[in-house]
């Protein structure tokens, strides 16, 4: 079982998120919290897998407790979770080190499925948040290290794919290849271009024009 911790302060939303994660056979809610003020303690403490961040709460934001979360423990994943498509929130989450960003209109499949993909070292963003990281790069023509070691025809494939935001079981269908495949090209990805997440390997794939 995944461990999840989430903070978020909607109640509504907490309670109905928390109901439908106790019924996944795969994702196992150790802590529910409604606001971030001591967050990083908490991961700390409840040692999650994944934590599942709301950008807007009282108090400490997300951003400010994604800030301490990965101060205090680097490797924890984080993914954002958000009612707003805004893009300077997504952007400054990216740069802080999340892992995903979640909206939370997401079905709870989408989103079961999405803490899973970050849980195995890929990343998660909604659709319409996929097309703003891309429209954001492109525009802003971002400048990163293009050191990488050449990818073959299949990982150029499923980089696209990723970039598109598609599930690990979306690319496999699309490619009509096995999970296990997919999973296995793309910790090729993230080795060749010397990342460590979905949204680091868009922002190398798209500053360095590999797609």
């Amino acid at each position: 079982m995944i461990r999840i911790l989430l903070f978020e302060d909607n109640k509504n939303y907490r309670e109905a998120l928390a109901d439908a994660l106790e019924d996944s056979e795969q994702v196992y809610l150790t802590g529910v919290f409604s606001d971030a003020n001591k967050a990083a303690v908490l991961v700390k403490e409840y040692k999650p897998d994944v934590v599942l961040m709301d950008i807007e709460m009282p108090g400490k934001s997300g951003l400010d407790a994604l800030n301490d979360i990965i101060d205090l423990s680097p490797n924890t994943r984080v993914m954002m979770l958000t009612q707003f498509e805004d893009e300077h929130r997504l952007f400054v989450a990216l740069c802080r080190g999340a892992w995903g960003y979640a909206l939370k209109s997401d079905s709870f499949e989408r989103l079961e499925a999405a803490i899973i993909d970050v849980y195995n070292g890929g990343g998660y963003f909604s659709p319409s948040i996929a097309g703003k990281v891309t429209r954001f790069f492109l525009n802003k023509k971002f400048r990163t290290n293009p050191e990488y070691t050449p990818l073959t025809a299949r990982e150029t494939e499923v980089l696209g794919y990723l970039v598109k935001a598609l599930k690990y079981r979306e690319i496999a269908e699309a490619l009509h290849i096995s999970y296990e495949s997919v999973h296995s090209h793309v910790k090729n990805i993230y080795y060749k271009l010397h990342v460590n997440s979905r949204s680091e390997a868009i922002i190398k794939a798209l500053d360095s024009k590999l797609i």
